[in-house]
């Protein structure tokens, strides 16, 4: 049986902002793991650890897990996940089959995979490439308009199920955005699922509505003119 396809409805209370800034909303949800998905929310909080040169500790504790979990929900709320570069075989494999031993000694008896089609990410595959992407990207119900900074060029994130067109290296290619994620540069990607398949988290600024008479099944990556 599919785990979280009919969630229960979260619980919200109104509630003061801690610094003052008047009424905000303190959410409460509802959500199920099974030990799989468990282990992959904790394989990317310590796989990064581990290529950086940190070792693993040798057990942690379930407070630990809890708390991690708190972060990660409270990120997405907010419309964020953190990330970072995509980790080594060496450092996935090590990470990977550490995670499962915590995960088995503090949850015993945890159902494993409930959902047969989740898949672990191993680097190179590009089924768990897309899978790690559905993963980290919020979804957007509504185009995002980030003004310039210092740093960076105004930027526009599209709606989720929005037709887009990438341009970039003298080729261009159409795909469907579902959500936004955090990489490695100082602002967010955009996740695009490709119309020829495969999906890639995609700088913004090489994005742009794809006009409504583009072929969605014709030529995908063709020389620009």
């Amino acid at each position: 049986m599919a785990i979280n396809t009919t969630p229960p409805p979260a619980i919200a209370t109104s509630v003061p902002d801690s610094e003052g800034h008047g009424t905000v909303l303190r959410i409460v949800y509802a959500h199920h793991l099974d030990g799989e998905t468990l282990a992959y929310q904790l394989f990317h909080q310590y796989v990064h650890r581990l290529q950086d040169g940190t070792q693993l500790p040798d057990a942690i504790s379930r407070a630990e897990v809890m708390a991690l979990l708190g972060e990660r929900g409270a990120d997405c709320a907010e419309g964020w996940h953190s990330s970072a570069n995509e980790p080594t075989e060496d450092a996935s494999d090590e990470a990977w089959q550490w995670v499962c031993v915590q995960v088995n000694r503090l949850f015993p008896g945890l159902a494993w995979k409930v959902e047969p089609d989740r898949r672990m990410n191993i680097p190179g595959v590009e089924d768990d490439k897309v899978a790690d992407i559905v993963i980290r990207a919020c979804p957007l119900a509504s185009d995002v308009h980030r003004p310039a900074t210092a740093l960076d060029p105004a930027l526009t994130y599209y709606a989720d199920g929005t037709h887009v067109v990438m341009r970039a290296r003298g080729a261009t290619r159409t795909g469907r955005t579902f959500g936004m994620a955090e990489g490695s540069a100082s602002y967010p990607y955009q996740a695009v699922r490709w119309d020829d398949l495969g999906a890639d988290l995609v700088a913004p600024h090489v994005l742009s509505r794809a006009p409504e008479n583009q072929d969605q099944d014709g030529e995908s990556s063709r020389p620009l003119g």
